[in-house]
């Protein structure tokens, strides 16, 4: 207060200062112009300009009639009869200078509303900029807090007050953590499009708004409205959107699931109908029928398994349960469950040397190489080659499945973990086509084991997928 008082004083002390200058100045030109002859009305004129310059350069009424007063008194000692005197002997002198104290107050008032109007325009500039700049920003943010403290800064900003806004679900606080009360803010809507979705208040401590400030603070509320009723609109769509690709995903996959149990089930059936019809049938073809019931039980419960196992993990529960097991023991575990592996192709294991063990669920990372070779066998031709090998650096157990296929197509390359997604261009003969789960799956359990897997085209032709989970070496 005391610096604000010492400013006003300065500023008043400036603009008397300006005034005299004026004035002497406007009398020492009139004193000029009446010794070459000039009529006094003339020089009454530079007064007048003089008094409109004191208005122009000051800001008050009270500069300009002092000023006026100022120049009628030394006109009057200096170029009316008796000279050197405060005396008027002439009624048209009297009358001159009535109508320039007149003209001068006219002047002055009307040069100090147009000063008012020009600071209010000004003002009113300023404002609008805010204002629009203000829109401009909020137009451009996202998220919920993003929003409410873009709000609160902005009111901060321009009027020195800090906010608190209360939304229906949640209040968010700006400034310190003390307790209000009414007599400490003043309370305005959020507004959304069709209906109230909080409260501003601002902590101004019963000492009143300006008009601007005001201004600034229903705007903000009201872009704050705006801007979360947007943000909540979008977020009923996203979920709209996200609830139609799941259903859609869920239709997918059930026809995906009806088309691929109807194939096994009907061989499985045929083989069964089979065995029960033929007496005669000798040991090696019951043999080669039962064998083919087992292969195709085994694909409907790996399939079972995938299907199992994406519900766990589109349910958010935890589905992964890990203790420390040898890496050696799971891979020998996987490749037995994979059919024909071993068999119809030329399937070559590559494990170091060096015992490693990983804190993993073995369930589910022998799941991940199950679904790897199983992908390698639909994609490689009957005598095709398979590799699998394990390596160990840096606190990690990469494993390696290749094979001598045809690869991965470009177009697939980008989403060949996303959910039903098939492969083309199969090569296999004895391939069944899956629901386009496993590699989704594995790439879920390997993240969930704080591991990471891609995939890369071999030079020599076919696929490679690399995953790596956290391990250790057994000294």
């Amino acid at each position: 207060m005391e610096k604000i008082r010492v400013l006003l004083k300065n500023k008043k002390i400036a603009y008397v200062a300006k005034t005299a200058a004026i004035v002497i100045t406007a009398s020492i030109l009139g004193l000029i112009l009446n010794h070459f002859g000039v009529a006094k009305e003339n020089v009454l004129m530079v007064f007048m300009v003089g008094v409109l310059l004191v208005s122009t350069c000051t800001w008050g009424y009270e500069y300009g009639i002092f000023g006026a007063i100022s120049s009628v008194l030394i006109f009057n000692y200096f170029f009316t009869v008796p000279v050197h005197t405060f005396a008027i002997m002439n009624p048209n002198d009297v009358a001159l200078m009535a109508f320039f104290l007149i003209a001068a107050f006219i002047s002055s008032s009307l040069t100090v509303r147009f000063q008012k109007q020009l600071i209010i325009s000004k003002k009113n500039e300023e404002t609008a900029t805010r204002l629009y700049e203000m829109s401009e920003q909020f137009i451009n943010a996202t998220g919920k807090e993003k929003i409410i403290e873009l709000g609160i800064r902005h009111i901060y900003e321009h009027t020195g007050y800090e906010c608190i806004v209360e939304l229906l679900d949640e209040t968010v606080v700006s400034g310190a953590g003390k307790e209000y009360t009414s007599r400490d803010y003043m309370m305005f809507p959020i507004i959304g499009m069709v209906k109230q979705i909080g409260i501003l208040k601002v902590l101004n401590h019963n000492q009143g708004l300006s008009v601007e400030q005001e201004l600034i603070v229903k705007t903000a509320a009201n872009q704050i409205g705006i801007a979360l009723d947007r943000e909540m609109i979008y977020a009923e769509q996203e979920r709209i959107k996200v609830e139609v690709e799941r259903e859609h995903m869920k239709s997918s996959m059930l026809r995906s699931i009806s088309h691929d149990f109807r194939t096994p089930l009907t061989g499985i059936m045929g083989d069964c109908g089979l065995i029960l019809e033929s007496e005669d049938m000798d040991s090696p073809e019951r043999a080669q029928l039962v064998q083919d019931i087992m292969e195709q039980s085994m694909w409907l419960m790996k399939m079972m398994e995938n299907i199992l196992s994406m519900t766990k993990i589109e349910s958010g529960q935890q589905f992964v349960n890990k203790s420390p097991e040898v890496v050696d023991d799971v891979i020998n575990e996987a490749s037995l469950h994979v059919i024909g592996l071993r068999d119809r192709r030329n399937f070559q294991v590559s494990l170091p040397k060096e015992v490693i063990v990983a804190d993993m669920d073995a369930r589910m990372i022998a799941q991940v190489i199950i679904n790897l070779l199983d992908n390698a066998m639909k994609h490689t031709k009957e005598g095709g080659s398979i590799s699998l090998s394990v390596s160990y650096r840096d606190h990690k157990a990469y494993f390696v499945i290749e094979d001598d296929g045809d690869g991965v197509p470009e177009e697939l390359r980008e989403r060949i973990f996303d959910e039903f997604v098939f492969g083309t261009g199969d090569k296999s003969t004895d391939q069944k086509r899956g629901i386009g789960l496993g590699l989704t799956i594995c790439k879920e359990v390997v993240h969930a084991h704080g591991g990471d897997i891609w995939e890369e085209n071999r030079n020599a032709g076919g696929a490679r997928f690399i995953f790596w989970i956290p391990a250790k070496q057994v000294e």
